[in-house]
C-alpha cells in the first residue's frame, strides 16, 4: 500500500489509528489496512465510525459541491458538518466537510450514525 493512502479510522469505542487501506469496497463492509508497523489486517465497518482522509495539499473550494449540506451525529455525540449525497440504503457515503483544514473527505459509516440533519439543499 502506498502512502498516498494513509488515513485515520476512528472506532465507535474512541479509539483512533493511523493505517493505509486498499481501495474500499463499500459492499464487503471490511476495510483491507495496513498498520504502522507493516501489518495487515480487515477491519469490520461494524467498529467504525469514520475514516477521516487527511488533507495533504490546499484546500481548494468547492466547485458546484454535489449533495446537500448535513449536519451528521455520532454516537459519542460528535457533530460533523459538510455536504454529501446522503443514501440510508447504502453502508456509508462520503462527506466533504465544511472545515477543511485537516481533512479533504470523510468516509463516514451508516450504521455509526444517530441522526442526520438537512441544513441546506
Amino acid at each position: 500500500m502506498v502512502d498516498d493512502n494513509k488515513v485515520v479510522l476512528r472506532y465507535r469505542d474512541g479509539r483512533t489509528e493511523r493505517v493505509s487501506i486498499a481501495p474500499v469496497d463499500v459492499e464487503r463492509q471490511m476495510l483491507s489496512v495496513q498498520r504502522e508497523g507493516g501489518e495487515t489486517a480487515e477491519v469490520p465497518f461494524s467498529l467504525l465510525k469514520a475514516v477521516f482522509f487527511p488533507q495533504t495539499t490546499p484546500p481548494q473550494p468547492f466547485a458546484d459541491s454535489q449533495g446537500s449540506q448535513l449536519a451528521v451525529e455520532f454516537a459519542d455525540g460528535e457533530v460533523i458538518r459538510g455536504t454529501a449525497q446522503y443514501n440510508p440504503e447504502r453502508n456509508g457515503f462520503l462527506l466533504f466537510p465544511l472545515d477543511r483544514s485537516k481533512n479533504d473527505r470523510i468516509f463516514v459509516v451508516n450504521s455509526a450514525i444517530v441522526s442526520i440533519e438537512v441544513e441546506k439543499l
